[in-house]
């Protein structure tokens, strides 16, 4: 229900406080729909270029770390390498085969972001190729030590990748301030295949970084190796480091396969690549700020479009408002003249609409109204004159059945006792049908009306006619529609007993409660007269099961249909009147009612 206030409110401030703030929040409903969908769109596209992206380095990645074990593979194979590692050369000595530097120095030229080689054994001096020529390796004494030489050479690993930065407190490569990622690779004999060395290649990280920086984007990509190490990253900052310490996550790390439910997903959007041959994984990061930052022209666009419409739709609604309120206005105003007694109040409607009927429909009850009351007044004077003629010439319909009375009992003092009867019989009919002007009567005097009528046919067929009357006590009392059994009887009496050539017609009329449904009251007449043929039988059964009943019909059937009218007005479809007859054997009418409450 709506609070009182506004109830009371005018129809102007009505249309403004509800057409206003419905448009507003419509529009703010249909500008964050536009805001969440296009941002939803634009996450997945994004995510879509990241995976491009991520897919992109890691291919890139695949290529150089492939001809890394390439190049590792040709050396290892190489028969000066192994000439070395079968010989006994000191290590402190000077490794002179040009043959094998020239192998090296043509495979890292031919390929710039190989930038480091050394080779450690314990059978001779340490091998080293620098293409940039800013740093050397650590003697062999000082890598076994430090990089724990012997245990790697029991390792089953054959290749390992590591990122080496100046910041670290080991390092194999000296004089430079460069991140070098270092593959480490272990050397066999090819005939005992015992470990007798390791080959380490290096590439300056700026080299890989420059494969995959994203530029001027705002995407960060870190390239993770299997244990966690970060192997490299588009911002240069984390290289070195571990996983755990990239500040994209919401709770701890705890280990590299926990990345995906670790990520803070609220604030970046984030996609990865994994390579199952290397273990390593490019995640890439964007942050969420940037795509709200981009979509911040729909936020705008959206107040804007706010604000407009406010200054637009206040003085729309308002005016619009004027043109319902004006012509209303003045109906109330013509209204309140017309409760003071001026009858000739018009008012000036434009339009067909709603408004315009209300004001042509007010002008034509004005106009009504003064009809009736011109006219009450001239009438009044002629209904009074007119009253006492009607007092004169009115027959009250006691008078009628008092006259018959006055005739019977005439009839009666002259020895004319049959006419006596049958004027009494006709008296009570009549006095009985008039039921002091009620439609309902109750049934033992509906039954009596009927044995009077049936008294006057047993006159008119001098004896030939016999009937009964079974009326149950507990159906008494109970209200039925007036006249409703007479037409039965008649029925019965002109259409079954009146064509029987010279037999006794007898009727039989019962009344009583249905057997197991006491709310419904059940009236049989019954003859034993020609009865019907089926034809018409069935004609008959479908013209009274019909809705509305089909009539007046025939002779025969125009009291049974003028019946079922009325018990269908009065009780609705509830009531029934079934007929049943064999021909040459008799009909019986059957009326079920329920019965009215009192």
């Amino acid at each position: 229900m709506s609070p009182k206030w506004y109830l009371n409110l005018s129809i102007q401030r009505k249309l403004l406080l509800s057409f206003v703030p419905l448009m507003l929040i419509t529009i703010s409903f249909t500008g964050f729909l536009s805001y969440r969908i296009a941002a939803n769109e634009i996450a997945s596209k994004m995510q879509v270029e990241q995976a491009s992206m991520a897919k992109s380095v890691m291919d890139h990645l695949d290529y150089i770390t492939q001809d890394a074990i390439h190049i590792s593979d040709y050396l290892y194979l190489s028969p000066d390498i192994q000439a070395l590692l079968s010989s006994r050369t000191p290590s402190g000595g000077y490794v002179s085969n040009t043959g094998l530097f020239n192998s090296i120095s043509r495979l890292m030229v031919t390929r710039p972001y190989f930038q480091f080689l050394t080779i450690y054994s314990e059978h001779f001096p340490p091998i080293q190729f620098n293409n940039k020529g800013l740093s050397s390796a650590i003697p062999f004494e000082e890598y076994r030590t430090a990089y724990h030489y012997d245990a790697l050479l029991k390792e089953d690993q054959t290749e390992r990748w590591s990122i080496e930065t100046p910041e670290q407190k080991n390092t194999i490569f000296r004089g430079d301030s460069l991140n070098k990622l270092l593959m480490t690779k272990v050397l066999k004999n090819d005939v005992s295949l015992k470990p007798e060395g390791v080959l380490i290649l290096g590439m300056d990280e700026k080299e890989i970084r420059r494969i995959y920086d994203p530029g001027g984007e705002d995407a960060t990509v870190v390239i993770v190796n299997a244990d966690g190490s970060i192997l490299s990253d588009s911002r240069g900052r984390w290289a070195g480091q571990n996983v755990r310490q990239l500040p994209f996550f919401k709770e701890k790390l705890q280990s590299v396969h926990q990345i995906d439910t670790s990520v803070d997903h609220d604030q970046w959007i984030f996609t990865r690549s994994r390579n199952p041959v290397s273990g390593w994984q490019v995640l890439v990061f964007q942050p969420k700020a940037d795509l709200l930052q981009r979509l911040s022209r729909i936020q705008w666009l959206t107040a804007l479009v706010l604000l407009v419409t406010l200054l637009l739709s206040i003085p729309a609604s308002w005016f619009l408002g004027r043109v319902i309120t004006r012509p209303l206005s003045r109906l109330l105003t013509s209204m309140g003249k017309l409760q003071q007694g001026d009858f000739t109040q018009k008012v000036n409607t434009e339009g067909l609409d709603e408004i315009g009927r209300l004001g042509q429909g007010y002008n034509v009850m004005v106009h009504k109204i003064r009809e009736l009351i011109d006219e009450g007044y001239s009438s009044e004077i002629r209904r009074q004159d007119a009253e006492l003629k009607l007092l004169q010439s009115q027959i009250n319909p006691h008078f009628l059945y008092n006259t018959l009375n006055t005739i019977a009992w005439t009839a009666q003092k002259n020895g004319d006792d049959q006419v006596a009867d049958m004027i009494y019989s006709l008296s009570s009919i009549f006095k009985i049908s008039l039921n002091q002007g009620n439609d309902m009567i109750e049934l033992h005097k509906e039954m009596e009306l009927a044995e009077h009528y049936l008294f006057l046919q047993q006159m008119r067929f001098a004896r030939r006619l016999t009937y009964e009357l079974d009326v149950a006590p507990e159906a008494r009392d109970i209200l039925i529609p007036k006249l409703i059994v007479q037409p039965l009887i008649e029925n019965a009496i002109v259409h079954g007993i009146e064509p029987l050539p010279s037999e006794e017609g007898m009727i039989l009329i019962r009344a009583s409660l249905l057997p197991g449904k006491p709310e419904w009251l059940e009236i049989e007449v019954t003859d034993n007269g020609v009865g019907m043929p089926e034809p018409k039988l069935a004609e008959i059964t479908e013209r009274l099961q019909s809705t509305p009943v089909l009539g007046p019909g025939t002779s025969d059937s125009f009291a049974l249909v003028n019946i079922m009218n009325r018990i269908r007005l009065i009780f609705g479809n509830e009531a029934k009147l079934n007929i049943h007859s064999v021909e040459n054997s008799g009909t019986r009418a059957t009326l079920r009612l329920p019965i009215p409450r009192r």
